[in-house]
């Protein structure tokens, strides 16, 4: 019988609520541990902005594409997705730190536009059957998030999914350079 393999996404995802469920339990608000801008505690809060949402429908809408993504950037291997999911926080958390305007950026969106760019720009800079297929089901599940770079609602960090897709691109590209230079 096959072993079945959870996805890493899910851990992080069960984290997610965890953090949810306790602010509406303990009457919490963590929206402040986001990233504040071009602010010394905003440097050290891109690592937890990910984890923390702006209550139940803003983490109900991150949920179903983080894992799925994340799931298919592990099907090509459990340490890349960590590799990428580390890089994507770091470098989508620095964007919106550099160009953020001035409020608390939370929700893990910027990694999910990073996972979705990232799986893409994959496909591009390593042509190779499985990646094609993954960046065509990509495509097929989220083909409309790049509509999600133009809301510029004020309670949408626009700058934080743009930050996210950057990052997706630029991992991609420095991982696939690195495979270059190893071969």
């Amino acid at each position: 019988m096959p072993k079945l393999i959870i996805p890493d996404a899910l851990y992080l995802l069960i984290l997610m609520w965890a953090v949810q469920g306790a602010q509406s339990l303990l009457g919490l608000e963590l929206g402040s541990y986001g990233i504040m801008p071009r602010t010394a505690e905003g440097l050290w809060q891109i690592m937890l902005a990910p984890w923390i949402h702006h209550g139940f429908w803003h983490l109900l809408g991150n949920s179903v594409p983080f894992l799925l993504l994340g799931w298919l950037i592990q099907s090509k291997g459990r340490l890349l997705f960590w590799e990428v999911t580390l890089l994507l926080v770091i470098v989508g958390g620095l964007g919106t730190w550099s160009f953020g305007s001035t409020a608390y950026h939370a929700g893990a969106s910027g990694v999910v536009f990073g996972y979705w760019a990232y799986l893409l720009a994959d496909a591009y800079y390593a042509r190779s059957a499985k990646n094609i297929i993954l960046a065509t089901v990509t495509l097929g599940l989220y083909g409309g998030m790049i509509i999600g770079l133009a809301d510029i609602r004020p309670h949408i960090s626009w700058i934080g999914h743009a930050s996210g897709m950057v990052a997706g691109i630029l991992v991609a590209k420095i991982a696939n350079g690195a495979k270059a230079k190893n071969t």
